[in-house]
C-alpha cells in the first residue's frame, strides 16, 4: 500500500474528520487505491457525523437534500440514481452531437464551480507540435483542473454518469476541467482531437475521441457553443450536457467537429469539460486498469 495512503488511513482511523473526508475523496476517485464509492461514502458520513461542515455539505449534494441529520442524508444517497444519465437526444449527425437535458442538478453545478474556482488561471492550448501548452490569442477564458485537491464524491458520480451516457469507461477520462467565460472571453474555432505531431502520445493513450460538456450556469447572454462547419449553435440550460464526437465512425479525426466557445455578452458562463480517450489514461492513478481500447462498434454507434 502507498505510504501516503497508510498515513491517511491512520489519521482517519483515529477519527480525524478532515482525514476522513480526504480519504473518502481518494477512495471515490481511485487515487493510490481502487475506486470504491461505498467505502468513500461511509468515510464521508463518519466525518459528517461529527459535524465536519465540508463533509456535511457534500453529503447534502449527494442526498439531493438541503436539510436533515447525517443519518437522514446518508439514507437518502442512492448511488444507482446518482449514476443514471437522462435520455440522450440527437442534435446533429455531422458532426455527431448528442444532448442530455437535466444531466446535473443545480446543487451539483454550484458545488463543482466552487470546488474549482480557487484554482482558475488563464486557459492554454497545445501548439501544433502538441508538446507544450501555451497561451494563445484565440483563447481568452480561464480554466482549472479538478486535481487531487478538488476531486471528490460528487465528481466521481458525475464521472460515472458521463461513462454511462457516453459508453466510455472512467479510466479513459482525462482530468476534468472547469471553464469560466466572462463577458467578451472566447475560445476561437478549434478542434479537440489530438494532432499528428502527438502520434507517439496517441499510440500510448489513444485519440481524444469525444468531448463531454456539462453546463454549470445559464445566467448569461450569448456564449453559445458553435459548430462552425455545420453552422449550428447550442445554448444550454444549467445542468444540461452536450457530447460531441471528435472522430468519425472509423476513429479518424473528424474535421466537421471544429467548434468555438462564443463570448458571453452578459454574465459568466461556467462549464465542466471532460475529454474522453480511446485508451485508459489513468488520470487519477487508478491501478490495475486493463490496457483496453474502445471496441470498433463504439465508433460506429456513438
Amino acid at each position: 500500500m502507498d505510504s501516503r495512503l497508510v498515513t491517511l488511513f491512520e489519521a482517519a482511523k483515529a477519527g480525524n474528520p478532515q482525514a476522513l473526508t480526504h480519504l473518502a475523496h481518494v477512495q471515490a476517485m481511485g487515487v493510490y487505491t481502487a475506486r470504491n464509492f461505498g467505502a468513500a461514502l461511509e468515510n464521508l458520513t463518519r466525518a459528517a457525523a461529527v459535524d465536519w461542515p465540508d463533509a456535511k455539505r457534500e453529503l447534502q449534494v449527494l442526498a439531493r437534500a438541503t436539510r436533515g441529520s447525517w443519518k437522514q442524508l446518508r439514507g437518502a444517497v442512492n448511488a444507482e440514481t446518482l449514476r443514471r444519465p437522462p435520455t440522450r437526444r440527437v442534435a446533429l449527425e455531422q458532426p455527431r452531437v448528442r444532448v442530455f437535458e437535466g444531466f446535473a442538478t443545480e446543487a451539483e453545478c454550484d458545488w463543482l464551480i466552487e470546488r474549482g474556482r480557487g484554482s482558475l488561471g488563464p486557459a492554454k492550448v497545445y501548439e501544433d507540435s502538441g508538446t507544450e501548452l501555451k497561451s494563445n490569442a484565440g483563447r481568452s477564458n480561464s480554466e482549472a483542473g479538478y486535481d487531487l485537491e478538488a476531486a471528490d464524491l460528487v465528481l466521481s458520480v458525475v464521472h460515472d454518469r458521463i461513462a454511462r451516457a457516453s459508453g466510455v469507461p472512467v479510466e479513459h477520462f482525462e482530468v476534468a476541467k472547469l471553464l469560466q467565460y466572462k463577458p467578451g472571453q472566447t475560445f476561437a474555432r478549434h478542434s479537440d482531437f489530438l494532432q499528428p505531431g502527438m502520434q507517439e502520445y496517441i499510440d500510448t493513450f489513444g485519440q481524444r475521441v469525444a468531448t463531454f460538456l456539462v453546463y454549470l450556469s445559464d445566467d448569461y447572454d450569448g456564449g453559445e457553443t458553435e459548430f462552425t462547419e455545420a453552422n449550428f449553435k447550442f445554448k444550454a440550460r444549467k445542468g444540461d450536457a452536450l457530447m460531441f464526437m471528435n472522430v468519425d465512425a472509423k476513429g479518424e479525426p473528424d474535421p466537421m467537429s471544429m467548434h468555438a466557445g462564443l463570448p458571453p455578452t452578459r454574465g459568466e458562463k461556467w462549464v465542466l469539460s471532460q475529454w474522453l480517450r480511446a485508451k485508459p489514461v489513468n488520470a487519477y492513478q487508478t491501478p490495475n486498469v486493463m490496457d483496453a481500447s474502445l471496441p470498433p462498434e463504439w465508433y460506429r454507434d456513438a
